[in-house]
């Protein structure tokens, strides 16, 4: 007799999943004019229903701020010797660090270019690139200060003060020592959304929040180089980016709690707020589902 096995099968039912599609253009702009720190305020809840999930599955940057703000590219030149004097110059927009070394260095010849001092970019053996002055004279010095050159030289703030006796002096920028970028991260903060966590979020920074997601400032793809060899991360230039995660961080919500009004924050890297102007908006599909 010929045993024919039985197939057990059993039936799934796929959980239900709805959207809730977030917007900061949506906001008040009037109240909130930065998508940095905003809330979203609906006369009754935004989503009621039997749903145990939710999930940020799809988020857009449509990013327009720039990478060197006034603050940050703004340049004190002390000459000294005889005749101190002290000069600023400011630059400021989307900077590549080509960008950024070929605007200091000609803002820095149109104050010497009386006194025979001649400033360029030049390649470095080494790698990178150098910042060279020549055409002093014994007794010249100069020291150039600035928060942006924290970012150009690996957290050096200044090009050192030169005494120029023989003709020429240096100044180094390495390859991997530049960072122009607004920041190296951002996360996007609802804590309306992930107070029902049993199991709270972690970072190794030292603040440390629950977070719907964390948008890296880096690219997929090999970084493209400008004109020196040095990378062009992303934030040097506007960028309309969208990032799905899958799967994606999954928050344990509480069945009987309707989703009200909804406050967004971004924060840095430095764990403030991040800069941004009003050009800069994010989109966000969270799935709403039951398991």
């Amino acid at each position: 007799m010929e045993f024919v096995s039985k197939e057990k099968t059993s039936t799934i039912r796929y959980p239900s999943i709805a959207n809730l599609m977030v917007d900061s253009a949506d906001r008040a702009t009037a109240a909130y004019p930065l998508c940095n720190n905003f809330q979203i305020n609906k006369r009754s809840s935004i989503l009621n229903g039997f749903f145990t999930r939710v999930g940020a599955t799809e988020v857009v940057f449509e990013w327009n701020t720039p990478n060197v703000s006034e603050a940050l590219g703004s340049f004190i030149y002390n000459t000294l010797g005889t005749r101190p004097t002290q000069n600023t110059f400011t630059l400021s927009g989307f900077l590549t660090m080509a960008e950024a070394l070929d605007g200091m260095v000609a803002e820095l010849n149109t104050f010497t270019s009386t006194t025979g001092l001649t400033w360029v970019v030049d390649a470095n053996p080494a790698g990178g690139v150098v910042v060279s002055v020549s055409g002093g004279v014994n007794g010249d010095s100069a020291l150039v200060t600035s928060r942006l050159l924290e970012k150009m030289n690996d957290g050096a703030d200044s090009l050192p003060a030169f005494f120029d006796t023989t003709g020429e002096d240096f100044f180094p920028f390495a390859l991997d020592g530049a960072d122009l970028r607004p920041t190296r991260y951002i996360d996007i903060v609802c804590n309306q959304l992930t107070n029902n966590q049993s199991v709270k979020d972690a970072s190794t920074a030292p603040a440390v929040r629950d977070v719907l997601v964390r948008w890296y400032f880096d690219f997929d793809n090999q970084n493209p180089a400008d004109a020196y060899g040095f990378p062009i991360l992303m934030g040097y230039a506007p960028f309309y980016l969208r990032r799905l995660y899958n799967p994606p961080k999954q928050i344990q919500w509480q069945t009987n709690i309707p989703i009200g009004n909804m406050s967004f924050q971004l924060y840095g890297g430095d764990g403030e707020l991040q800069p941004v102007n009003g050009g800069t908006q994010f989109l966000m599909t969270l799935q709403i589902s039951e398991n």
